[in-house]
Protein backbone atom coordinates (compact mmCIF):
# COMPACT_ATOMS: atom_id res chain seq x y z
CA UNK A 1 0.00 0.00 0.00
CA UNK A 2 1.33 3.44 -0.94
CA UNK A 3 1.63 5.90 1.90
CA UNK A 4 -0.06 9.28 1.28
CA UNK A 5 2.27 12.28 1.15
CA UNK A 6 3.00 13.85 4.53
CA UNK A 7 1.30 17.15 5.18
CA UNK A 8 3.92 18.32 7.68
CA UNK A 9 7.25 19.44 6.24
CA UNK A 10 10.42 17.43 6.62
CA UNK A 11 13.48 19.23 8.02
CA UNK A 12 14.91 19.87 4.53
CA UNK A 13 11.55 20.98 3.16
CA UNK A 14 11.23 23.42 6.06
CA UNK A 15 14.71 24.80 5.29
CA UNK A 16 13.72 25.36 1.67
CA UNK A 17 10.44 27.00 2.65
CA UNK A 18 12.32 29.32 5.04
CA UNK A 19 14.47 30.44 2.10
CA UNK A 20 11.38 31.09 -0.02
CA UNK A 21 9.52 32.90 2.78
CA UNK A 22 12.53 35.10 3.46
CA UNK A 23 13.25 35.88 -0.20
CA UNK A 24 9.67 35.89 -1.49
CA UNK A 25 10.73 34.14 -4.70
CA UNK A 26 13.87 32.26 -5.71
CA UNK A 27 15.34 30.06 -8.41
CA UNK A 28 16.52 26.56 -7.52
CA UNK A 29 20.11 27.83 -7.58
CA UNK A 30 19.29 30.70 -5.21
CA UNK A 31 17.62 28.23 -2.85
CA UNK A 32 20.63 25.89 -3.03
CA UNK A 33 23.07 28.70 -2.28
CA UNK A 34 21.00 29.79 0.71
CA UNK A 35 20.94 26.38 2.38
CA UNK A 36 23.54 25.78 5.09
CA UNK A 37 25.20 22.72 3.58
CA UNK A 38 24.90 23.60 -0.15
CA UNK A 39 23.30 20.31 -1.24
CA UNK A 40 23.60 19.03 -4.79
CA UNK A 41 21.59 20.90 -7.40
CA UNK A 42 19.47 17.86 -8.32
CA UNK A 43 18.57 17.33 -4.66
CA UNK A 44 17.22 20.86 -4.36
CA UNK A 45 15.29 20.58 -7.62
CA UNK A 46 13.76 17.28 -6.48
CA UNK A 47 12.75 18.81 -3.13
CA UNK A 48 11.21 21.82 -4.88
CA UNK A 49 9.23 19.44 -7.12
CA UNK A 50 8.02 17.57 -4.02
CA UNK A 51 6.98 20.86 -2.41
CA UNK A 52 5.11 21.79 -5.59
CA UNK A 53 3.31 18.43 -5.60
CA UNK A 54 2.39 18.90 -1.93
CA UNK A 55 0.95 22.33 -2.78
CA UNK A 56 3.47 24.43 -0.83
CA UNK A 57 5.04 26.22 -3.80
CA UNK A 58 4.17 27.18 -7.34
CA UNK A 59 6.44 27.74 -10.29
CA UNK A 60 6.51 31.01 -12.20
CA UNK A 61 8.20 31.16 -15.58
CA UNK A 62 10.87 28.94 -17.10
CA UNK A 63 14.59 29.06 -17.81
CA UNK A 64 15.12 29.60 -14.95
CA UNK A 65 11.98 28.65 -13.10
CA UNK A 66 11.16 30.86 -10.14
CA UNK A 67 9.63 29.25 -7.06
CA UNK A 68 7.00 31.12 -5.05
CA UNK A 69 5.55 29.99 -1.70
CA UNK A 70 1.81 29.22 -1.95
CA UNK A 71 1.33 28.71 1.79
CA UNK A 72 2.45 31.22 4.39
CA UNK A 73 4.71 30.52 7.34
CA UNK A 74 1.92 30.94 9.92
CA UNK A 75 -0.31 28.44 8.12
CA UNK A 76 2.49 25.89 8.07
CA UNK A 77 3.26 26.56 11.74
CA UNK A 78 -0.41 26.02 12.62
CA UNK A 79 -0.52 22.77 10.67
CA UNK A 80 2.66 21.52 12.35
CA UNK A 81 1.41 22.50 15.82
CA UNK A 82 -1.89 20.69 15.23
CA UNK A 83 -0.01 17.61 14.04
CA UNK A 84 2.29 17.70 17.07
CA UNK A 85 -0.66 18.09 19.45
CA UNK A 86 -2.66 15.27 17.94
CA UNK A 87 0.25 12.86 17.50
CA UNK A 88 2.01 13.23 20.83
CA UNK A 89 -0.26 15.07 23.26
CA UNK A 90 -3.75 13.66 22.54
CA UNK A 91 -4.80 17.14 21.43
CA UNK A 92 -3.91 18.74 24.76
CA UNK A 93 -2.17 22.11 24.43
CA UNK A 94 -1.87 22.14 28.22
CA UNK A 95 0.18 18.93 28.15
CA UNK A 96 2.44 20.43 25.49
CA UNK A 97 3.01 23.58 27.56
CA UNK A 98 3.70 21.48 30.66
CA UNK A 99 6.25 19.45 28.68
CA UNK A 100 7.97 22.68 27.59
CA UNK A 101 8.05 23.92 31.18
CA UNK A 102 9.33 20.59 32.55
CA UNK A 103 12.03 20.47 29.87
CA UNK A 104 13.01 24.05 30.76
CA UNK A 105 12.18 25.28 27.24
CA UNK A 106 9.65 27.77 28.60
CA UNK A 107 10.57 30.01 31.53
CA UNK A 108 8.25 31.52 34.11
CA UNK A 109 8.90 34.92 32.50
CA UNK A 110 7.80 33.59 29.12
CA UNK A 111 4.71 32.05 30.71
CA UNK A 112 3.85 35.44 32.20
CA UNK A 113 4.28 37.08 28.79
CA UNK A 114 1.93 34.47 27.31
CA UNK A 115 -0.59 35.14 30.05
CA UNK A 116 -0.46 38.88 29.33
CA UNK A 117 -0.87 38.27 25.60
CA UNK A 118 -3.90 36.08 26.23
CA UNK A 119 -5.45 38.73 28.47
CA UNK A 120 -4.93 41.37 25.78
CA UNK A 121 -6.52 39.15 23.14
CA UNK A 122 -9.45 38.47 25.42
CA UNK A 123 -9.95 42.20 26.05
CA UNK A 124 -9.82 42.94 22.31
CA UNK A 125 -12.40 40.22 21.72
CA UNK A 126 -14.71 41.70 24.33
CA UNK A 127 -14.48 45.15 22.70
CA UNK A 128 -15.40 43.81 19.25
Amino acid sequence: MVRPPATVLTDREAQIMEVLWNKGTATAEEVRESLPDCPHDSTVRTMLRVLKNKGYVRIRGRQPAVYVPKIGRTDVQSKAAQSLLSRFFAGSAEDLVLRLVEDERLTSEQLEQLRQSLLQRKRKGEKS
